[in-house]
């Protein structure tokens, strides 16, 4: 299924949750997050060349904590939140989008976070404003 909803995705001219083609993406696309084998879900908005700022950061904390969620950096340079149960997700990504936040688009098939360095902004080696290009590249 994952596979065929790709093809669908990148060949049909309308949005792939439209009509029929909805059964095919996975629960994941649904909801905005990663079923876990657990059964509970990971959430992980998006952060364009690892970069957020430090009111979004608290927000992030304070939902997590308020929910009880496993927190860490992932390995495309995002904050991800783990064991959430579905009936959490809707709120969740409320006070996230309240906060500032997008979907990261973690759980679908789609552009993936670009990663980068701080460049020459902060880094005395760096010889590039490689931190603005990733954000660049990314949205």
């Amino acid at each position: 299924r994952p596979a065929v909803a790709s093809i669908l995705a990148t060949t049909a001219p309308a949005h792939v949750l439209d009509g029929e083609r909805a059964a095919l993406q996975d629960t994941n696309d649904h909801v905005m997050a990663n079923l876990q084998k657990d059964g509970s879900y990971s959430v992980v908005p998006r952060m364009p060349g690892g970069e957020v700022t430090p009111e979004k950061l608290l927000a992030f904390a304070q939902i997590a904590h308020d929910f009880g969620l496993f927190t860490r950096v992932t390995g495309a340079q995002r904050l991800g939140m783990f064991g959430a149960r579905q009936d959490q997700l809707p709120e969740i990504w409320r006070r996230l989008v309240d906060a500032g936040f997008e979907s990261g688009q973690a759980y679908g098939k789609s552009l993936r976070a670009v990663k980068t360095c701080v460049g020459s902004t902060w880094c005395r080696f760096g010889v590039q404003d490689s931190s603005t290009m990733a954000v660049r590249l990314e949205l």
